[in-house]
């Protein structure tokens, strides 16, 4: 009897050493994961369980008594006459580094980044596979929480590129007590019926001589951070956090700690003369010749999952 149960016993202990060396496993690569987001200034903002356009106001994290200068020292006031944030930068000069030279970025990207309320914006969406199933699941729950509310697969063409769609944009100053990174600003992105799209708070900080964009997504009861490091495309500008080799990454924020996720994304902007690949069909916005085309990327795991296609505009002056 003791021999017909050696099998099954030595079965079991197999299964116990490989459970045991993959909770060891696990236990590694989250303290590899906290340590990797250890100092890297991040936002300290959460969700509850709805975002939406009014998240800022909701929250309680815009300021009205002072200016985004003020909280970083300068002397500059970057809102604009009448008293709101322009753009998700203050002055692209800013970010001047060993990969960036602001000096070569056409004047098109330029106004975009420093004059983004100004522009209306036209987008499509395409889910990669094998991800599709994944984003049609998480589609139906962001939409919800009206954040990251971009449209699943099943709304896609055969191809996995959905219809081009609309959005709108506006910015809020935010409270340095809310968040402390320097420059914080929400910009909040709505469709045609004014629901939420994305809503994000953008800043930017400062390490070995390179200025990264800081960005945080309010999620329920955490953040998902982004640290994208500027560098020249051409004409145009890039944003990304492959090849990192400073605070690159995206980072899960919870009341925890934060962790450093297997994520990788890119973003281009180029002149709409320019172009680049995967451009072709933005060309125009309502019939309108578009100003600026911009491309937005995503990989887990190196594999990507998501490519969305801008085109921008200037709305026209009053």
């Amino acid at each position: 009897m003791a021999r017909r149960n050696r099998p099954l016993t030595r079965l079991v202990v197999a299964a116990l050493a490989i459970a045991f060396a993959a909770l060891v496993a696990l236990v590694r690569a989250l303290r590899r994961s906290a340590e990797r987001a250890r100092g890297v200034p991040l936002s300290p903002l959460t969700a509850g369980w709805r975002v939406g356009a009014d998240y800022p106001e909701r929250r309680g994290i815009v300021s009205e008594a002072r200016s985004a200068s003020e909280r970083r020292g300068g002397s500059d006031d970057p809102r604009d006459a009448d008293g709101e944030i322009a753009g998700e930068m203050d002055d692209v000069s800013e970010y001047a580094g060993p990969a960036f030279d602001p000096d070569a970025v056409a004047p098109s990207v330029r106004s975009f980044y420093e004059r983004t309320a100004d522009y209306r914006l036209a987008y499509d969406v395409r889910w990669h596979r094998p991800f599709r199933l994944g984003a049609a699941l998480a589609s139906a729950a962001t939409s919800r929480l009206r954040q990251l509310n971009l449209p699943g697969p099943g709304e896609s063409g055969p191809s996995g590129d959905s219809r081009v769609r609309e959005l709108d944009g506006r910015f809020a100053c935010v409270d340095p007590d809310a968040d402390p990174r320097e420059g914080a600003r929400a910009w909040v992105r709505t469709n045609v019926a004014g629901e939420a799209v994305f809503v994000a708070i953008y800043a930017h900080h400062e390490r070995d001589g390179t200025t990264y964009v800081n960005v945080a997504v309010p999620l329920p009861g955490a953040n998902l951070s982004t640290v994208l490091r500027p560098q020249n495309l051409g004409d145009g500008i890039e944003l990304t956090t492959l090849d990192a080799d400073g605070d690159e990454g995206l980072f899960l924020v919870t009341p925890l700690g934060a962790l450093s996720l297997p994520l990788d994304q890119r973003f281009r902007v180029c002149p709409a003369s320019a172009g680049f690949p995967g451009t072709d069909p933005f060309n125009d916005v309502d019939g309108d010749e578009a100003a600026i085309v911009a491309t937005h990327e995503m990989w887990l795991f190196g594999r990507k999952f998501l490519t969305i296609r801008y085109a921008g505009r200037e709305n026209p002056s009053e």
